[in-house]
């Protein structure tokens, strides 16, 4: 109304107000969607990170044993913050053993390959030893293919197997009932 009564009667004035006023509408509207998009997308990262700190928290298994249960498919990111989460937790304990346990690893590729790698080098720098458990067929077969050299690293099927080796480095007393 108020519109009709500021334009008087020429319709062509109106109908530039009105236009106007559609405009600003429309850019107010998508001021409030660019906002809830962006509300939405932090939400859904905090929810991401929080999640992935959740599913590669580095566990103490032992007085000197760590163990790293990797869960999930694993990108470059993520792999590079679990090996510097597991690294600081090493030098905090004093651990002489880490366990990296990718049973919950459905696939590896040559990067999470390269990368299981640098962090066996990486735990070996900071003074202790790796040990790598989980390991199903598939990507025994996927590890080899890829040409990749764990010479050296020792490797267990299960992680109970992992701890018991890890057990027997430090030269502790391992009662195994069953």
């Amino acid at each position: 109304m108020q519109l009709k009564a500021d334009s008087g009667k020429d319709p062509e004035v109106l109908a530039q107000q009105m236009w106007r006023v559609t405009e600003l509408l429309d850019a107010m509207g998508m001021l409030t969607i660019r906002a809830v998009q962006r509300a939405r997308e932090d939400v859904i990262r905090r929810q991401q990170q929080e999640l992935f700190e959740l599913s590669t928290s580095v566990v103490k298994l032992w007085d000197g044993i760590l163990a790293l249960p990797m869960i999930g498919t694993q990108d470059s990111e993520p792999t590079q913050y679990v090996m510097e989460s597991l690294l600081k937790r090493i030098v905090e304990t004093g651990s002489d053993i880490a366990i990296i346990d990718i049973t919950g690893v459905p696939t590896v590729d040559t990067l999470i390959a390269q990368h299981l790698l640098k962090t066996v080098t990486a735990i070996r720098l900071v003074g202790a030893e790796c040990i790598i458990s989980g390991s199903r067929p598939q990507i025994a077969q996927t590890i080899v293919h890829f040409g990749i050299d764990l010479e050296g690293v020792a490797t267990r099927s299960t992680l109970a197997d992992a701890l018991i080796l890890g057990a027997k480095q430090l030269r502790l007393v391992v009662a195994i009932r069953g």
